[in-house]
């Protein structure tokens, strides 16, 4: 769902952390449910966001185990990336061109007050990196909507891009209907995931051929790869069950011969396990 973005500051990175959306401490129930995962950067896991999880006041009541079928109910302050419509409450100033994030002036008083303590705690206009590319993504994407790039502005704007919210937040502005659908969000995040499985799987090959060692890393790596697929077609966020399969066949059959042995006895690894595990 997320590729390899930090789903609370949009940067793309290899050193993600599986965060609680809420914590261990207070929903102890909530521990190993999947539904309350996302990948965070390490700095908004362990320095931002930590184990916190406020409520929107001190009057609001947060759930316990007892109360847990009221969970969707609770005033959380933190937004969910899943649930709420982030790029309608956040956006950027079309005359400031520092990457500053600002509660959407359409807002009303409580709303806006509410974006600005999770920008606040989130640190989200405090980090010169982050804010750098949170610029130059709105300057492209600025630039691609001057020159109608509409392409290019919807692949930027697929959620497990990096930034993908400031590309979303223009396209809004300037022509919504070239927003991306969820089934060409899903199609993209296979596409770049097969890319990266074929460039590995062609990598441990030529390692092979030049009799080098495979290390731990790169069989991770396929690993890693083939399992994000296996799940992404399995469960995709765009809810069309078909499109992965039929996008997975397409891909392999282009493959070398050799390519297409190894990602097949991958998979096969991978299914014979889940059916194990069921079993």
């Amino acid at each position: 769902m997320q590729g390899r973005i930090c789903a609370y500051c949009g940067i793309e990175t290899n050193g993600l952390d599986v965060d609680h959306f809420r914590p261990k401490g207070g929903y102890w129930w909530l521990t190993y449910e999947c539904s309350n995962y996302f990948l965070a950067c390490t700095t908004c896991n362990q320095k931002r966001k930590r184990t916190s999880f406020p409520l929107l006041d001190s009057e609001a009541t947060r759930c316990n185990y007892h109360t847990r079928d009221n969970l969707q109910m609770e005033k959380r302050l933190l937004l969910d990336p899943v649930q709420d419509p982030i790029e309608e409450w956040l956006t950027i100033d079309a005359n400031d061109l520092t990457g500053k994030l600002i509660p959407d002036p359409a807002l009303n008083s409580g709303q806006r007050e509410r974006m600005q303590r999770v920008i606040d705690l989130l640190g989200l206009n405090v980090d010169p990196l982050l804010r750098k590319e949170r610029s130059n993504a709105y300057q492209e994407a600025v630039s691609a909507a001057a020159e109608k790039h509409w392409d290019t502005l919807r692949r930027n704007s697929m959620r497990h891009r990096p930034h993908s919210l400031i590309p979303r937040i223009v396209l809004q502005r300037f022509a919504p209907e070239h927003l991306p659908t969820p089934q060409e969000e899903t199609r993209d995040l296979a596409e770049s995931l097969w890319n990266n499985l074929a460039t590995v799987a062609r990598e441990v090959k030529d390692l092979r051929l030049r009799a080098s060692h495979v290390r731990q890393m790169e069989q991770s790596q396929l690993d890693s790869l083939v399992w994000a697929l296996i799940v992404l077609s399995a469960d995709p966020p765009g809810g069309d069950l078909e499109i992965i399969d039929t996008f997975l066949a397409d891909m392999l059959e282009r493959e070398e011969t050799e390519i297409k042995v190894e990602i097949i006895s991958l998979f096969s690894k991978f299914q014979q396990q889940l059916a194990e595990s069921k079993s």
